[in-house]
């Protein structure tokens, strides 16, 4: 304590007048970097599970119990070389807490060239038509389950499949990686 007093006492007296300017940018500076160093800081990958599997990460059990093709219906197709697709998966808060969960964030599709898919509005009717599943999200209790689908819209040709899910949507969550594998033919 003794050595910072005199350091920022003799910074005074050499640059008389600058010391706020140059504390106060400090205070702002280094709040800014250690944001960065959080937003930029590589997710945790761990282990990799397959379907059928279930992990527990921060709090939440994660199953994922099938990856499936969906079939068009009149109204909605997928476009072409694609295929609508879904994910069910069982979500359960273990925390001692409510939580919140937004799938559009949270939920990740993926191939092993890196192109990443989000959720597809026109493959989560399909699903909720056809199968009756819809995507969970919103508020879950402490001990609650929430069942349902996470559905895409990918292309036929994508190879080596993976979903993540990510325990938050802070940055530098940790994330499940689930290997589906290839994508479902209808």
């Amino acid at each position: 304590m003794m050595y910072t007093y005199t350091w920022f006492k003799r910074l005074r007296q050499r640059c008389p007048g600058h010391t706020k300017p140059l504390l106060g940018s400090s205070l702002i500076v280094i709040p800014l970097v250690l944001l960065f160093v959080a937003c930029t800081w590589p997710p945790h990958e761990g282990k990799l599970y397959a379907l059928g599997q279930t992990a527990e990460l921060d709090g939440w059990r994660v199953t994922v119990h099938s990856f499936s093709a969906l079939p068009g219906d009149a109204s909605r197709q997928p476009a072409d070389s694609h295929v609508f697709c879904a994910i069910e998966v069982t979500l359960e808060n273990l925390s001692d807490q409510i939580r919140f969960f937004m799938p559009e964030r949270q939920m990740t599709l993926a191939d092993v060239d890196g192109k990443s898919y989000a959720l597809d509005h026109d493959a989560g009717v399909v699903a909720a038509r056809s199968r009756g599943w819809t995507v969970p999200e919103g508020q879950m209790s402490i001990g609650e389950k929430a069942h349902g689908a996470a559905a895409y819209q990918i292309p036929t040709a994508s190879r080596g499949v993976r979903w993540f899910f990510r325990s938050s949507l802070f940055p530098g969550a940790r994330r499940l990686t689930f290997v589906l594998g290839e994508v479902p033919q209808p």
